[in-house]
């Protein structure tokens, strides 16, 4: 750790003198001179295609829009070991992007070039060029990437997912073989997911069914975290205002115990205990367990695995069904969490307008769906609202398309999507939002004590609760993990988090009332 924040030092100290240095020698303003307007960008997914199809029709676009030539300049990031190019990248003015694309993982970095002031704002340029940008995205989500010491955007968030994007899946055919109704209930799933092993719902006479399924992250249990109201891997507001790591909370106990006992009865797949067993796509294809905490997607007819699934299993059916309710009443499916990825315009950009222009086009539905599924009746034809290929997947990477994916909407513009899909991801909104009013997502990226011993405490987490489930610990061994985690430096970790949340409240307070002021008056 301490390495790697030595070596942004470095890096920002090489940008202060770089930047000193080379003043207004960019290649930007060359470019300018010569009539043409070059953005460069760094992309961390998809085809890289350079001079493709798609990256001409965006240029072209843009042409049209500004009156000028637009020439994109694509870097594209290598699959492995993207945040040592990012970092190379930065490390000078005249290797800059306009446009950097960054992951979560290195907000120490971005730390290190806010100070460098080697970023721009993106409120006025938003407030100028980007109304679609900004009826796309949440408050909530503008609030994650808003520096609330300067006041101003120095990130802006990428990918943002459904708010909703999971869902349990059921086998219908089962439920139907052995005249069974819809679990609602955490008991009615219970009684299910014992059905589905033990009395042959396939109807082969054969004993190689499993109740449950899934991979090896807490979240394919979110049906029995879930309907107890605990998530082992956030922090949850409590009663009192405080916050308490949810994997120490009591609820947790009982949850294991069942799934200790579920385990021993041979209801869930060994598989899920091992990483490198857990294998989710390929379960749900094989068809081989009756329900699984899985992706909304997977209703969509294209869905690789599904498609699979329907082919070993001809009269099998999956069915997406509500949260579990628990004991208490409770019910959630999982809300989306904080972005993954951002984009930052950096000082090398000397035409943020028209850089903020580009993004805000990309954003609208028509160029966002021409960029990223191509030309309709040529590349793809609608089916069911969705976007069914007309074109190999090579050819696909050849055109660039699915390249230019930043700011892609994740409404019904989405084309990904079936109209039946779409319905679906927006039931996910509303059933998710019980736990997203619980868990709280601390925006600080100062969190030493969290850096110190999250790890270790995530480590012990892991291996008692595993241990737990497959009974090689017994569920008193819970109580002793609580301790323990305690000790382990749990107790410096939770004080920290409640004295951030505080101050986060209260930067929200602030926050708001810079958003209605810079922000919807522009909407």
């Amino acid at each position: 750790m301490k390495r790697k924040i030595l070596f942004s030092m470095l890096l920002v100290l090489i940008m202060i003198l770089s930047t000193a240095c080379s003043s207004k020698e960019t290649s930007n303003e060359s470019d300018s001179d010569s009539g043409t307007v070059k953005i460069s960008m760094t992309l961390g997914q998809g085809p890289k295609t350079p001079n493709s199809w798609a990256q001409q029709q965006l240029e072209s676009i843009m042409s049209e829009k500004t009156g000028k030539k637009i020439k994109l300049d694509p870097i594209f990031l290598p699959t492995t070991d993207q945040n040592s190019k990012v970092n190379l990248l930065m490390s000078a003015k005249d290797t800059m992007p306009d446009i950097l694309w960054w992951n979560s993982s290195m907000q120490p970095e971005f730390n290190d070039w806010t100070k460098a002031g080697v970023l721009q704002d993106w409120t006025p340029l938003l407030q100028k060029e980007g109304k679609s940008i900004l009826n796309s995205y949440s408050k909530d989500d503008i609030f994650y990437a808003w520096d609330d010491k300067s006041e101003k955007l120095y990130r802006f968030p990428d990918d943002i997912s459904e708010p909703g994007t999971m869902t349990t899946v059921i086998r219908k055919d089962w439920l139907d073989n052995l005249g069974l109704d819809v679990p609602k209930t955490y008991d009615e799933y219970l009684n299910v997911l014992r059905a589905f092993t033990k009395d042959d719902p396939d109807g082969n006479g054969k004993n190689d069914t499993y109740g449950l399924g899934g991979e090896y992250y807490w979240r394919a249990f979110a049906p029995f975290f879930y309907s107890h109201g605990v998530d082992v891997e956030n922090w949850l507001k409590q009663d009192d205002g405080t916050l308490k790591f949810g994997a120490v909370m009591p609820q947790v106990k009982d949850v294991l115990k069942d799934l200790q006992e579920l385990y021993k009865e041979g209801v869930i797949n060994p598989k899920m205990t091992t990483e490198a067993n857990a294998k989710v796509d390929e379960e749900y294809a094989n068809g081989k367990v009756g329900s699984l905490y899985y992706w909304v997607a997977s209703a969509n007819p294209n869905y690789s695995p599904g498609q699979s699934f329907k082919a070993k299993n001809p009269k099998g059916e999956y069915l997406q069904i509500d949260p579990i309710i628990g004991p208490d009443g409770f019910a959630s499916d999982v809300p989306s969490g904080t972005p993954w990825c951002y984009l930052s315009i950096t000082q090398h950009d000397q035409h943020p307008d028209i850089t903020m222009q580009l993004l805000n086009e990309m954003n609208t539905p028509d160029t966002m769906q021409l960029i990223t599924f191509g030309e309709e009746g040529k590349d793809y034809n609608l089916k069911d609202g969705a976007a069914d290929p007309l074109i190999s997947p090579a050819e696909k990477d050849k055109k660039g398309i699915g390249t230019y994916w930043y700011m892609t909407r994740k409404d019904k513009a989405n084309l990904d999507n079936t109209t039946a899909v779409n319905k679906l991801f927006a039931e996910r909104e509303k059933t998710s939002q019980p736990m997203r009013d619980k868990i709280v997502y601390i925006k600080a990226l100062d969190r030493p004590a969290w850096d110190d011993y999250s790890g270790d405490l995530n480590k012990l987490r892991d291996q008692t609760f595993w241990a737990i489930i497959t009974g090689k610990k017994p569920v008193s061994a819970f109580d002793d993990f609580v301790k323990q985690w305690y000790k382990m430096g749990g107790d410096k970790v939770e004080k920290e988090t409640n004295d951030l949340y505080k101050d986060q409240q209260k930067q929200r307070d602030k926050f708001d009332d810079w958003y209605k002021k810079n922000i919807e008056p522009y909407k």
